[in-house]
């Protein structure tokens, strides 16, 4: 037996209720943080209708030869007395 996607939706969106409910009631989160939570959960509203701008990438920068490091670092030196 499956359950449909709204009914799973449905029982999701009810659990976290209750789970915000307990957390606001035992005084672990304010109701403005519930609030905050709920905005922060809605779904966005679409985009507008004009179509996106396609612009072309821009190359890569060009690598700085000055920058380049031609031979390795020398291993580092630990001076500890025993």
């Amino acid at each position: 037996m499956t359950s449909s996607p709204s009914h799973d939706a449905e029982y999701t969106r009810k659990v976290a209720l209750g789970i915000l409910s307990t957390l606001q009631h035992k005084g672990l989160i304010s109701s403005a943080e519930v609030d905050a939570i709920l905005r922060a959960a809605m779904p966005k509203p679409p985009a507008p209708s004009a179509p996106l701008e396609v612009t072309p990438a821009s190359p890569p920068p060009k690598s700085d030869p000055t920058r380049v490091r031609r031979e390795p670092l020398p291993p580092p030196v630990f001076d500890i007395e025993l």
